[in-house]
C-alpha cells in the first residue's frame, strides 16, 4: 500500500522541512559560535608595558593625587551619541576618549569588571593573589586610601576589605549622596563607583529603548553629582576622572562578540589630560588599570599585560 507524503502546513514535503530545520540550526549555532568568539582573542589584544616608555612619566611624578572612577554596566559606546549626557560629554570635549574600547570575550561583566581593576585578560589571573589596582596602591602608597562603591554583588570580590573601604549602592540618587559625601569626608586617592545601571534596564526594556536612554540621563546626574563633591572638597585640580564600562549590548543581552556588546566608551578627564582628544591606538579594557597607576604614580606590575595609554597626557 502506498502512503502520501506528509507536508507541513506550508505545502512542503516533510522530509523538507527535516532538513531545512536542521541546516537552520546548524548555521545558528555557527553563527553563535562565531559572536561568541575564540576566548584567545583576550591574549592578542594585550601587550606588556615597556619600561623605557614610562620612565618620563615616573620621573615627573604622578599626574594626579586623586583619581575617582565611575563604572557604568552595559554602556556600549553605539549609545553615547543619542544619550543625554551633558555632564560624560563635556568631559570627552575636555578630555581623552575613545569610542572603540575592547571588552574581553565573553562580553559578560565578571570578566571585564575584573580585566578592568587588574589589567590583565582572566585567562593570565591565575594567581590567587594577582594584584589589582587596589593592591597596588595599598602597598606602595599606603596611606593614600582608596574606597569601592559597588552595585552588583560579586564586585565586591575585587579586592579585599583590607586594601579599600566598601560600600553597597544602588542606581539613584540616594547613593549618588552617599559617594559624594564620603569623598567630601576622605579624599580618598582612589574611588571607585560602579552602577549596575544601565545593563539592568538594557535586559528589561532592550538596548536603545526609549528607558534605556532614559537611565543613562539619569546617571550623568549622578556622575555631575560626584564631580561637584570632588570640587567641594578642595581637590578638584589635583583629581582625574575615568568613566567607562564593562560591555554594551543588543536588544535584550549580550554575551557575544557583536561590536555594539563589545565596543564601549573610555573617557578620561583632569587636570594633565590631553583636552579634545580621541584615542588613535586601540585601546583594551585591560589598559584601564596600568593607566590608573601611571596617573597615581604606581609602580605597574609585570603580572598586567594591560598598557597604560601615554598618550592621553599632555
Amino acid at each position: 500500500m502506498a502512503y502520501p507524503k506528509q507536508h507541513s502546513p506550508l505545502g512542503i514535503p516533510g522530509t523538507a522541512v527535516f532538513y531545512i530545520l536542521l541546516a537552520a540550526s546548524l548555521f545558528a549555532a555557527a553563527s553563535l559560535a562565531a559572536c561568541a568568539g575564540d576566548p584567545r582573542e583576550n591574549l592578542r589584544l594585550v601587550s606588556a608595558p615597556e619600561e623605557r616608555d614610562l620612565r618620563e612619566f615616573r620621573r615627573g611624578g604622578p599626574a594626579a593625587q586623586h583619581l575617582v572612577f565611575i563604572g557604568l554596566d552595559g554602556w556600549g559606546a553605539a549609545y553615547v551619541p543619542r544619550a543625554k549626557m551633558p555632564t560624560v560629554k563635556r568631559m570627552i570635549a575636555q578630555g581623552s576618549s575613545a569610542m572603540n574600547a575592547r571588552a574581553v570575550l565573553p562580553t559578560v561583566s565578571w570578566p571585564n569588571w575584573s580585566s578592568l581593576f587588574s589589567g590583565a585578560p582572566p585567562e593570565l589571573r591565575t594567581a590567587k593573589d594577582f594584584p589589582s589596582i587596589f593592591t597596588l596602591l595599598k602597598k606602595q602608597k599606603p596611606g593614600g586610601g582608596a574606597a569601592l562603591f559597588y552595585e552588583w554583588g560579586p564586585l565586591e570580590d575585587l579586592c579585599g576589605g583590607e586594601e579599600a573601604d566598601k560600600g553597597r549602592i544602588l542606581s539613584n540618587e540616594e547613593s549618588a549622596r552617599k559617594v559624594a559625601a564620603y569623598i567630601r569626608e576622605k579624599k580618598p586617592s582612589l574611588t571607585a563607583v560602579v552602577f549596575n545601571e544601565p545593563d539592568g534596564t538594557g535586559h528589561s526594556k532592550r538596548w536603545g529603548s526609549r528607558a534605556y536612554y532614559g537611565v543613562l540621563a539619569e546617571l550623568d546626574g549622578f556622575i555631575a553629582a560626584i564631580e561637584e563633591a570632588v570640587r567641594e572638597a578642595g581637590i578638584y585640580d589635583s583629581t582625574v576622572f575615568m568613566v567607562s564600562s564593562d560591555h554594551g549590548g543588543t536588544f535584550w543581552g549580550h554575551g557575544y562578540n557583536i561590536r555594539k556588546q563589545r565596543e564601549i566608551p573610555l573617557v578620561v578627564y583632569g587636570g594633565g589630560i590631553r583636552e579634545g582628544y580621541v584615542l588613535s591606538s586601540p585601546v583594551s579594557i585591560c589598559d584601564l588599570a596600568p593607566t590608573m597607576a601611571l596617573i597615581l604614580g604606581l609602580e605597574i606590575p609585570r603580572e598586567w599585560t594591560g598598557r597604560p595609554l601615554t598618550e592621553i597626557f599632555k
